[in-house]
């Protein structure tokens, strides 16, 4: 963007060089050197007063000394220099002349011109003149006197310079400009919309540039490599968070650390952190995947989204049964409701959601097998569990066939755990009820996963939490002299059942989810404000193009000095 303070001082500046060089000649000439005679010759040129003669003959000395000017326009400047201008002839060959100097003399000259109240440019040439003279040429342009203003390429790139893009650049002039703009000018209208990606203004400038270009307008064109060339770290953390690869921790938290945190992590504390950084399209997902959470209802998008499920169960704890036909999470979140009761010792909430996972029915065909093989080893588990509790026999034979039955769709994939459990189900069953001890596997009773650590401690917990329920704290003693027993005996945990048959089916995968995950974003500018010097440049070349606008027969003055 251009700074419209520096922009100004420029401008200043060099209006403060004209006054001064015009100050130097009045000292040193006193009165001004041109005679009366002359100065009325100049007025039917339209120069109205000594001072401004001595700025045409100052701009027509430059002239005549050019390299390359004919001899016939060599010849008419100098005739006017030695106080003979012709009206007819002079204004085509000041022309010539001024195009074989410096961008910056004729700025210098077209200034002088201006300030001493010189017209010899058609209409709208002067209007273009008045904006290069000025110098708040920014506000001339959005004024409402200028607001249809236009010109040549030259004049459209200073008008773009110096409002910082808010003017944009015709299309007839975008290519010739997207090569020789500076690259803050063309940053001030990609920030002002006024070039887009299908202008591929990227084309048109060196490898670098155009890759900074291409960052800013076309982000997702841009590769892994390239954006390391730019040392883009926020597509480079998109990028490490897409691939899970290690993100190191930025301080304060972005918003790729927040959701991995949330997402990847399961952690719903960062949840409203995550939502005050997410962009909105990805906000208003996080806030419709949370009020479902209140219910446990998602539409398909989401429940399909694995790498949304952490986050879904972090925020969802059902209180009923779950409908595990529905979807595979559903059958996961059931799963694990399932087994949490059975630790919690909710035998017949458990047994009820076991087999809600279990039961043929067109519902559950979409539960997976390798849940359905672990929903079938806990309803073969909670069904012997609640055969203990039962006094009639025909109660207890009903609930250990559909437990055998249970445990033998489990052991039919063949995995080693549940044949072993299928067999100690078997034993037991074949065992006298007076001679058999507990079916229940002690480490579920006491609220841990079969063979976990920490068990006595956990006993000693739970055993002051029972204080004063002499039963509870008797059947606490008896689950750990079984796990003792367990640990002196040659097989040790095998002696149980075991639940879960395989704990990895449990887990709820840590993925990069399809939702959530904010698109690339464009690079953020680069470029520093342009320049003042950048800016004079600039007004300079949009001066040679008012050349173009200089009239072929100067006006005359009348005597009270307006031009006709």
């Amino acid at each position: 963007m251009t700074d419209p303070v520096a922009a100004r001082q420029a401008a200043k500046a060099a209006e403060r060089e004209r006054l001064k060089r015009a100050r130097e000649r009045r000292e040193n000439q006193g009165s001004s050197s041109v005679s009366s005679f002359v100065q009325r010759k100049w007025r039917w040129l339209g120069v109205g007063d000594g001072e401004a003669v001595e700025a045409v003959l100052a701009m027509l000395t430059e002239a005549v000394a050019a390299t390359g000017l004919p001899e016939a326009e060599r010849a008419i400047l100098t005739q006017a220099i030695g106080g003979d201008p012709d009206r007819d002839s002079l204004l085509p060959a000041v022309r010539m002349g001024l195009g074989l100097l410096s961008p910056e003399s004729v700025l210098g000259h077209l200034r002088s011109l201006w300030a001493g109240g010189v017209r010899w440019l058609n209409e709208s040439g002067l209007e273009r003149c008045r904006v290069l003279c000025s110098t708040a040429p920014a506000l001339e342009l959005v004024g409402k006197r200028s607001h249809a203003l236009s010109g040549g390429p030259a004049f459209s790139l200073f008008a773009t310079a110096c409002t910082r893009g808010a003017i944009p650049v015709p299309n007839r002039f975008l290519d010739e400009l997207l090569e020789r703009a500076p690259l803050s000018v063309i940053d001030d209208l990609v920030d002002h919309g006024g070039l887009m990606p299908e202008d591929a203004p990227w084309t048109r400038r060196d490898e670098q540039e155009g890759l900074y270009l291409r960052a800013r307008l076309a982000p997702s064109t841009v590769s892994g490599e390239q954006a390391e060339c730019l040392a883009w770290q926020t597509y480079l953390r998109r990028q490490s968070f897409l691939g899970d690869d290690d993100l190191a921790r930025q301080e304060p938290d972005d918003v790729w650390d927040l959701l991995y945190d949330v997402v990847m992590d399961g952690d719903v504390t960062a949840v409203d952190a995550l939502d005050a950084a997410l962009p909105r399209p990805q906000q208003i997902e996080l806030r419709d995947l949370k009020s479902g959470a209140l219910s446990g209802q998602w539409p398909p998008r989401m429940t399909e989204d694995r790498g949304l499920w952490l986050l879904m169960a972090a925020l969802w704890r059902p209180q009923g049964l779950v409908d595990a036909g529905r979807s595979p999470f559903y059958a996961l979140v059931a799963l694990n409701r399932a087994y949490d009761l059975v630790k919690a010792g909710d035998l017949e909430a458990a047994a009820q959601q076991a087999r809600s996972l279990t039961r043929d029915s067109v519902s559950n065909r979409r539960v997976p097998a390798e849940l359905a093989e672990e929903a079938n080893a806990l309803a073969a588990y909670v069904a012997a569990r609640q055969s203990e509790r039962l006094e009639s026999r025909t109660e207890r034979d009903r609930l250990l066939d559909s437990a055998e039955e249970y445990a033998s769709r489990a052991a039919a994939r063949g995995g080693a755990a549940a044949e072993r459990n299928l067999r100690l189900l078997r034993a037991w069953r074949g065992t006298r009820r007076n001679d058999r001890g507990p079916f229940g596997n002690p480490f579920l009773d006491i609220g841990l996963d079969h063979g976990a650590g920490g068990w006595e401690e956990r006993c000693r917990d739970i055993f002051r939490e029972r204080e004063g329920d002499a039963r509870a704290q008797s059947e606490l003693n008896m689950a750990e002299e079984r796990i003792r027993d367990a640990l002196r005996g040659e097989v040790g945990w095998d002696v149980f059942y075991q639940l879960p048959l395989d704990r990895s089916r449990y887990v709820v995968p840590s993925q990069v989810p399809n939702h959530l995950v904010p698109p690339v974003e464009a690079l953020p500018r680069r470029t520093a404000l342009t320049s003042g010097g950048e800016l004079e440049a600039i007004r300079a070349r949009a001066a040679v193009e008012l050349l173009d606008d200089f009239r072929t027969t100067a006006p005359r003055l009348d005597r009270h000095s307006s031009p006709r």
